[in-house]
């Protein structure tokens, strides 16, 4: 009879030298270092960031006998380790990652690592906007059904290797699975067992030099696929469609039937169609698969209501980092009067179908950042009447100014939809929401 699994890991493992690169602010280099280092094996954590900045998670893995090498990586720590765990924002292409590869050294990512070795199953879900509202609302549809089901992937604050510690054959993922994430797959030749893939839009052009390669990465959710496998895939997606060896079911908008109680826009209907169709594949009972979803409240950061005064409704959508979710934003919220709060860094994606949406909204806030440096030229040549004198660098300001403004128009939307990453002002867009919540929950009280 064979080892369990933990037993054949930790055997692998344990006193093995292993580096995790890039060990970030939201949970899986926490995670993939607590894991290792509790294995037994000598854990060595490299990042460009400094001690300071990552003090955070430093303090959860406070009682690990881990090295840390931080504010730059060192080339002997690549070369002398047995394994690497690359973070998902860690180019493949660093010349200390190449390197390693060169010497024969295993690079790997946490994600893939885990479906490796998972016994269970895994539902992955992809897409450039869409899959963390689409991996909940299919996380909640299997969780109410019944069925054993865990959550996972680059949602922040879950450590999904740790999973294998406990979860059996019987058990269920559904995973958050971005294009990072996905270029491990690619390596491991490996895919989801049900395959979700939302849409495709210009994204991550900062890290990618054109579409094609970050398309190419969102393919690996389905390309290892087996004939008893699925993909769900929206029908917009379907000309990108690559040999598929496994089903395939198509979705669109129109094929939820339902009233979505909570969630807004026609993007949000496409969610819940997807979501659907994962209930059909699993045989839930439609109807029933049909209230869940409607109920579903939506996540913090995404379009989420955080309150309302004197008639103005405050919409935190932080995690709106591309020009396409802005649009989608400002097509959810049309029914009023919007007061947006735009801008931040750059990911080089193009903007002029914002600048045209733009034109939908009463005034626009600007955030200081890359993005806003970008756009600011046309933004005054074409809406110079819509956008404010100042470019803010002080969040709290901002929305000062957005909610004066607001009651200026006698109310409507104060949308935090920023178009652009939180880079220049904040850790990540999850810090950036929560200073935007608590400047509008002083807002509410006083």
């Amino acid at each position: 009879m064979s080892l369990p699994l933990m037993n054949i890991i930790k055997e692998k493992y344990q006193s093995k030298k292993v580096l995790v690169v890039g060990l970030g602010l939201q949970g899986g280099g926490v995670g993939v270092a607590k894991f290792f280092a509790e294995l037994g094996a000598k854990v060595t954590v490299t990042d460009k960031k400094d001690r300071t900045q990552l003090l955070v998670s430093i303090e959860v893995l406070k009682d690990y006998p881990i090295e840390y090498h931080l504010g730059g990586h060192i080339l002997s720590d690549f070369e002398a380790s047995d394994v690497i765990f690359k973070g998902p924002s860690v180019p493949w292409t660093i010349p200390e990652i190449v390197a390693a590869e060169k010497k024969g050294i295993p690079v790997e990512m946490e994600l893939s690592f885990f479906a490796k070795h998972f016994p269970g199953k895994i539902i992955g879900v992809t897409g450039t906007r869409g899959k963390s509202t689409t991996t909940h609302l299919i996380f909640n549809l299997l969780k109410l059904s019944g069925y054993p089901v865990y959550l996972g992937g680059g949602l922040p604050g879950i450590s999904t290797i740790n999973y294998l510690k406990t979860l059996e054959e019987k058990d269920y993922l559904v995973a958050e699975l971005s294009s990072f994430s996905l270029s491990g797959f690619h390596r491991a030749k490996i895919s989801p067992h049900i395959a979700v893939f939302t849409n495709i839009y210009p994204d991550h052009l900062n890290y990618y030099k054109k579409m094609d390669e970050y398309l190419y990465d969102k393919k690996a959710v389905y390309f290892y696929q087996k004939k008893d496998d699925s993909l769900i895939i929206n029908k917009s997606l379907l000309k990108y469609l690559e040999n598929p060896k496994s089903s395939v079911l198509e979705f669109n908008s129109k094929d939820f039937p339902g009233e979505m109680v909570y969630l807004k826009g026609e993007h949000n209907a496409e969610n819940a169609a997807a979501a659907l169709k994962a209930a059909e594949l699993l045989k839930i009972d439609r109807e029933k698969a049909i209230k869940i979803i409607s109920n579903f409240k939506g996540l913090p950061f995404r379009q989420e209501i955080v309150g309302e005064k004197s008639s103005v409704i405050f919409v935190n959508d932080t995690t709106s980092t591309t020009p396409t979710s802005t649009i989608k934003a400002i097509e959810s919220f049309k029914d009023k009067k919007i007061v947006l709060i735009l801008g931040g860094n750059s990911k080089n994606l193009p903007w002029e179908e914002l600048i045209a949406e733009l034109d939908k909204v009463e005034r626009i806030v600007l955030l200081s950042g890359s993005f806003t440096n970008e756009i600011l030229d046309t933004l005054q040549t074409v809406l110079s009447r819509k956008i404010t004198a100042k470019t803010y660098d002080d969040l709290s300001e901002a929305v000062e100014e957005a909610y004066r403004l607001a009651r200026e128009l006698h109310g409507g939307y104060v949308l935090f939809s920023p178009a652009a990453t939180s880079f220049a002002m904040f850790n990540n867009e999850f810090h950036r929401g929560k200073e935007f919540n608590r400047t509008v929950e002083y807002i509410l009280n006083n």
